[in-house]
């Protein structure tokens, strides 16, 4: 009996040493300093294709998957951000493989999201974040920075020009030349110009991409049955069909100031009546409760002055309304949605004041899904554009 308990005693003390084997083989996992493992690519520099570009692969991440000193389950994450960005809002890929690929397609939507312009080389930086189940012991890769060429996903029905200005007898110069600033339309976004100016009713306007001249092509009505309210525009040149086809687009029967917008995807213009032509305030400010001060503001909600015309704000919004004030208190007037229905990524506003017709008119402005956007408010054009 005495043998027998004495046998069952090793058994036990072996089972404890066993035991303590795994708890010293548990204390070898080992949490890595960030930057020691290295993210490696396919390649370095990427231009991106339009063509095939759900199916083709662009570029390929990998790396080592030994991170903690010991075989064990580790999930990874792929961190994409802007090149001056901190990593704070990255597009991510979540996988347990020690590889990631990305269609042209898929890198293509991440580099316009971080507002690369198409067909112009531009920078993103990449890293990986390693963890053990439960979010436990974090630790991330360098940093590798890719060149990324985008290409453009607007279905643009007619090429955009570089610039663009109004021109007839609808308009101040009279078919004369130089075309002065007040006739320079405002590029909006990626497919759009406009302008806000006085028309002589009943006259001819085209656009042209020339202040000192008649451009190769101009852009005119296709025929006269189009309405004095807008419709659809054509290019009209040496090597258009026809050439110099088409005719100017004609003003409304009234006089009076207009906003004029044209779309280069659509292929379409609009001619509508607007109060007036705005003046530029020295500053500008926005408040609503869709910003971080509720409805009262301060100097972090001041726009940026970027040109004569034109102010710029990067800020958080939330669910809400906003508004444009010229003034750390309400200003007379504000700055509000033409419509209550203008787009939630930019439309158009007007003056809302005591003395705008009619008094304190327009209507708040609806902020999109919550996140950080860059607001551009453009007094020429009275448009105002989002982008994330």
């Amino acid at each position: 009996m005495k043998k027998f308990l004495k046998i069952i005693a090793i058994i036990v003390s072996l089972l404890g040493l066993h035991s303590c084997s795994n708890d010293l083989e548990m204390a070898t996992v080992t949490k890595p300093e960030d930057g020691v493992f290295k993210l490696m690519s396919s390649a370095d520099n990427v231009t991106l294709e339009k063509e095939n570009a759900d199916s083709q692969t662009a570029i390929t991440f990998h790396w080592d998957k030994s991170w903690y000193g010991i075989d064990t389950p580790t999930n990874f994450t792929v961190q994409i951000d802007s090149i001056g960005g901190d990593f704070s809002e990255p597009v991510v890929s979540e996988l347990i493989d020690n590889e990631k690929s990305y269609t042209h397609a898929e890198l293509n939507y991440i580099a316009l999201k971080f507002e690369l312009d198409p067909d112009v080389e531009g920078q993103l930086k990449v890293r990986l974040k390693a963890n053990l189940k439960y979010g436990v012991m974090p630790v991330y890769s360098d940093t590798k920075v890719i060149s990324v060429t985008p290409f453009s996903t607007l279905n643009l029905k007619y090429a955009m020009p570089g610039a663009l200005y109004i021109q007839g007898d609808a308009v101040a110069t009279n078919w004369s030349y130089p075309i002065p600033d007040e006739q320079t339309m405002v590029q909006i976004d990626d497919h759009r110009f406009g302008l806000i100016l006085n028309l002589v009713g009943g006259k001819n306007f085209a656009f042209i991409t020339s202040s000192s001249g008649w451009s190769d092509p101009a852009y005119v009505a296709p025929d006269s049955t189009v309405p004095a309210e807008g419709g659809e525009f054509i290019p009209s040149g040496s090597n258009t069909t026809p050439a110099w086809g088409g005719t100017p687009m004609r003003s409304p029967a009234d006089s009076g100031t207009y906003k004029i917008i044209i779309d280069f995807v659509e292929g379409t213009y609009s001619v509508e009546p607007e109060p007036s032509i705005m003046a530029v305030p020295d500053e500008l400010y926005i408040i609503g409760d869709a910003t971080p001060l509720g409805w009262s503001t301060g100097p972090s909600q001041k726009f940026t002055k970027v040109d004569d015309f034109t102010f710029a704000i990067t800020i958080a919004l939330t669910e809400g309304k906003y508004d444009f004030i010229s003034a750390l208190t309400w200003s007379d007037p504000a700055y509000k949605a033409k419509t209550g229905s203008e787009p939630l990524m930019g439309g158009n506003f007007i003056e809302s004041g005591s003395n705008t017709v009619p008094a304190w008119g327009g209507s708040d402005i609806t902020a999109p899904a919550p996140g950080t956007y860059t607001i551009t408010v453009n007094f020429k054009s009275g448009t105002y554009v989002l982008s994330l």
